[in-house]
């Protein structure tokens, strides 16, 4: 595959308002959330004009420890755009890749992991929310094991981007009680995505003799969070932390219980 743009944790947006222009932009080329739900033929030429540096001005921020192996790229640049981008691009990944190869994700997990870019452009744009339109996932036969791991954890990766974002606004919001309930909302919509993420990621059986699927490590996104579940619980209605929560425990069910994946540094 090849390489993915990712932007260095540290530069992470804080604010709704800092996405708002590259949100627009993209929805004016038609390189919204709702590319996810074009034909194939669009869907491709979306994902080179995303990955065009003409398009999204980036440059080369630093490495993690694991961005060698997942064919990272960190970069900073046009941070809206290079972060709305890069979500978009995981998602065009992961289709091509279901639709070659098929997944036995269900119906409700596939439009779980479908409505988190849907819900992020929603909250950017303050659009109401009236739904999507889930493309059911590919049922083709080719054998792309090594693919289909590096694409879940690229999504997962990009996933957690968006709820370090997303968290970020609970605790900075303050009083906006109506900003803290949406940026909760989002948040959780994209542990759910990410826990689907991990399970597609995992969705594979390696054939006899080949080269067993990378292992994730702990990411910065995961510190980040851990340390701020404190904020987020004194800060969001308790129906609200309580979903965010269980959310949170359900992607670190995933995240320990797979052989595929381990947790440390």
């Amino acid at each position: 595959m090849e390489p993915f743009r990712l932007l260095h944790p540290d530069l992470v947006p804080r604010r709704r308002e800092s996405l708002q222009h590259a949100a627009s932009v993209l929805v004016q080329m038609g390189l919204d959330d709702t590319v996810l739900s074009a034909s194939p033929v669009h869907q491709r030429l979306a994902r080179v004009v995303l990955a065009s540096r003409d398009v999204i001005e980036w440059k080369p921020a630093g490495a993690a420890s694991h961005d060698d192996r997942f064919g990272i790229v960190r970069v900073g640049g046009d941070r809206g755009g290079v972060f709305l981008s890069s979500v978009l691009i995981a998602y065009l990944d992961v289709l091509d890749n279901a639709a070659r190869m098929g997944t036995s994700l269900d119906e409700d997990a596939w439009r779980t992991l479908l409505w988190a870019p849907t819900a992020l452009f929603d909250h950017v744009l303050r659009r109401p929310q009236l739904g999507m339109t889930v493309v059911p996932p590919g049922t083709g036969s080719e054998h792309l094991p090594r693919q289909r791991n590096q694409a879940g954890q690229r999504l997962y990766l990009a996933l957690m981007q968006v709820v370090r974002f997303a968290v970020s606004g609970v605790v900075r919001a303050q009083d906006d009680r109506t900003l803290v309930e949406d940026c909760v909302t989002l948040a959780t919509a994209c542990l759910r995505a990410a826990a689907v993420a991990l399970a597609f990621a995992c969705d594979v059986r390696p054939g006899l003799g080949e080269t067993p699927p990378l292992p994730i490590m702990e990411i910065s996104e995961q510190h980040h969070l851990w340390q701020l579940v404190g904020e987020v619980r004194a800060a969001v209605p308790r129906a609200r932390f309580e979903q965010f929560a269980a959310a949170l425990r359900r992607l670190n069910d995933i995240y320990t219980a797979s052989p595929l994946l381990v947790v440390g540094c």
